[in-house]
């Protein structure tokens, strides 16, 4: 599993972070869009019932890795002097699932609000505008809609509602897009849902559902879990180690596609601020596709003696228990070894030896490279086991095996075990580490690829 070592990681706290809440973090690009109740000049400030400010969208351009620009407003077009919250953008960046207030009408109104409810709304890219903006069909101004997710298929919605039905406080729910319609949303179950609130749903590209909730820390914090979904039922939800949850509250847990870069939520120091978690595993650049050991070769002996050979052959021992009759042999051994190799002039008659013609010590190598052993195609649900044991490289004293099984997936150690949930074509990459003597071409081949398919479960 991916969380092998949750001590493989560090975090930060991003430098945009100010006194006021900074919540909800999603990637849009290179950027990072979150909500904050910072103060704007642009719109007049209106609070909530409890007296709590509203917040909006804002976007932090990242100008390198890990450092961002000062943020401003995410769009004109999409702010109001209501709330607008957590959002999820399409994988082309051309579409907006933003929460938002459900009544935006100024009529009626001071700097007071009584209407907290809110719903999500969708909204298209246009000539660098965001317009057509437009309700989700499972709003209600009888109870809250929000905390929208996409799938990067753009075919799923995840999100939570308080809608009557559920199990308690906030549910996670999931509604499928079919033929231009969502589809009648799906409670996610007991499996996940408690009665407590469950918030910030987020599927990572292996399909694990990442999740924030009161109702599985006796403490009543905000804590992150993830689930899988396995043989059509989500499972036990299992709650994140440090660095992400601490005895005050962590949530809204995202990932990039590769998984060594996320983002989350904490108000570990005070006040809700936007944390970077980053991967302290080796990257492996310019991997190679993983080359098959060829253990074949072609004998022959120049200085060969004219026999006759109506009475007399020529026999090689192959130092393998395999005999080849021939002047010249072509022949290919199972594994790497160190091989007496013999030619030999026999009689046929008797097939005794009557003169040793040639003897080669001969060493069978494998190819110089980090080596995966695993099935060549494997099913969803199974626990399939990658051996990295025959990697090899000369002059190289291998310390560490760090494998990426393309899912966003991740582990160490010689021989390991991962179970896909998708299914797909999976580039799986094992890079290796270790001491090498002062000889050892230091641009050695340290981390290969090797493609596997992962079907459907054969159950």
């Amino acid at each position: 599993m991916w969380l092998v070592g949750q001590g493989d990681f560090e975090i930060s706290r991003l430098d945009f972070n100010t006194r006021s809440k900074e919540l909800a973090p999603c990637f849009y690009g290179d950027a990072l869009v979150f909500c904050s109740d910072r103060k704007n000049d642009l719109i007049m400030t209106y609070t909530d019932q409890n007296n709590l400010p509203l917040t909006n969208l804002y976007i932090a351009e990242q100008k390198k890795p890990g450092r961002f620009e000062s943020p401003g407003l995410m769009s004109k077009e999409l702010t109001t002097f209501m709330f607008e919250g957590p959002s999820s953008f399409n994988k082309e960046g051309t579409m907006i699932y933003f929460t938002r207030s459900l009544s935006v009408d100024r009529s009626n109104r001071s700097n007071n609000s009584q209407d907290t409810t809110f719903g999500i709304f969708i909204a298209q890219k246009s000539n660098g505008l965001w317009s057509n903006i437009t309700s989700f069909g499972f709003n209600s101004a009888a109870y809250n809609t929000g905390y929208p997710y996409i799938t990067d298929d753009g075919l799923q919605l995840y999100f939570c509602s308080d809608a009557p039905g559920g199990y308690g406080g906030l549910d996670i729910y999931v509604s499928t897009l079919k033929n231009g319609t969502w589809s009648e949303p799906a409670n996610l179950g007991p499996e996940i849902n408690t009665s407590k609130n469950e918030v910030f749903p987020f599927i990572q590209k292996n399909g694990r559902l990442y999740f924030a909730s009161r109702g599985y820390n006796t403490g009543g914090d905000l804590d992150v879990l993830y689930s899988v979904h396995k043989d059509g039922s989500w499972q036990k939800p299992v709650p994140l180690e440090e660095p992400f949850n601490t005895k005050n509250d962590d949530y809204g847990l995202i990932f990039n596609a590769s998984s060594d870069t996320g983002y989350f939520v904490s108000d570990r120091n005070g006040s809700a601020d936007i944390f970077a978690v980053y991967s302290t595993l080796p990257t492996f650049a310019n991997c190679t596709m993983q080359k098959e050991n060829d253990y074949c070769y072609v004998f022959y002996e120049s200085n060969n003696n004219e026999i006759d050979t109506t009475a007399f052959a020529y026999e090689w021992n192959m130092g393998d228990g395999t005999k080849i009759r021939e002047l010249e042999a072509e022949h290919c051994f199972t594994s790497s070894g160190n091989y007496l190799v013999e030619l030999n002039i026999i009689d046929k008659l008797t097939r005794e030896v009557l003169i040793s013609q040639a003897t080669y010590n001969f060493t069978v190598e494998k190819t110089e490279q980090p080596f995966i052993t695993c099935s060549d195609t494997v099913f969803t649900g199974d626990e399939v086991v990658f051996n990295g044991s025959e990697s090899f490289i000369k002059d190289f004293d291998i310390v560490n095996y760090f494998w990426d099984f393309g899912d966003g997936s991740h582990s160490q150690g010689n021989i390991v075990k991962h179970v896909f949930t998708l299914p797909g074509i999976y580039q799986i990459r094992l890079g290796i580490t270790g001491e090498q003597n002062a000889s050892v071409d230091a641009g050695k081949i340290n981390c290969v690829i090797r493609q596997i398919v992962v079907a459907n479960s054969k159950n």
